[in-house]
């Protein structure tokens, strides 16, 4: 593989100046053009179809996010691959890219060094994720056997498997470093969601559901 031509889309001109930066003494690397959200994307691809290899594509941009952008670039321009590049590390932003098509997925604390390999093996038709995103995608595959909770959020499961676990409301909240209040009204919330009646069946639930911290 000669040059590898790159599209560099971010919403952020400081974070492409530095990526800029950090490529530019590298000669198997050009980075073709820039773009400020999605739609740009989009549009220089429409433009110039066959110019561009990998596109490093942040997600939450204005006008067209990241995810949005890159289906589409899935199902109209077969031969660009995409490589997500973001301070994102959610679960949620992890999969939702993925499923749009992109096959690569680093975060923006990432080294030289690893930037350029993801670039590579992207560049490839490899997959390429940065130690962080692996591991949470492990735990992903790991929990999804485990039931529904019943619309609980993130934060009302931790604070329902504290409270299982025989922690006080104000425990809960020094380990999670929010109020007492914020830890009751939590409760209330699973309480509701969960549709049982008094803390007792609420920590059933928990240990039922092998929710115990």
């Amino acid at each position: 593989m000669g040059t590898i031509k790159l599209l560099l889309a971010d919403d952020h001109l400081i974070i492409r100046d530095g990526i800029k930066l950090m490529l530019k003494k590298n000669s198997e690397l050009e980075i073709v053009t820039e773009a400020n959200n999605g739609k740009e994307v989009i549009d220089y691809l429409t433009k110039n179809p066959n110019t561009i290899d990998v596109v490093l594509m942040d997600i939450n941009m204005m006008e067209m996010n990241g995810i949005e952008a890159t289906q589409f670039i899935t199902e109209h321009f077969k031969n660009v691959n995409v490589l997500a590049l973001t301070m994102h590390a959610e679960e949620t932003y992890i999969i939702n890219m993925l499923k749009a098509g992109a096959l690569g997925y680093i975060l923006k604390e990432s080294g030289i060094n690893e930037l350029v390999s993801a670039i590579k093996s992207v560049a490839a038709g490899q997959k390429y994720y940065s130690n962080e995103v692996s591991v949470t995608m492990i735990n992903s595959l790991m929990n999804e056997d485990k039931p529904k909770l019943s619309g609980l959020s993130e934060r009302e499961t931790e604070v329902l498997s504290h409270i299982a676990g025989g922690s006080t409301n104000k425990e809960v909240g020094d380990i999670l470093c929010i109020s007492g209040r914020t830890v009751e009204t939590h409760r209330r919330n699973i309480l509701a969601k969960l549709e049982v009646r008094n803390t007792a069946e609420m920590i059933r639930y928990a240990i039922e559901n092998d929710l115990v911290a």
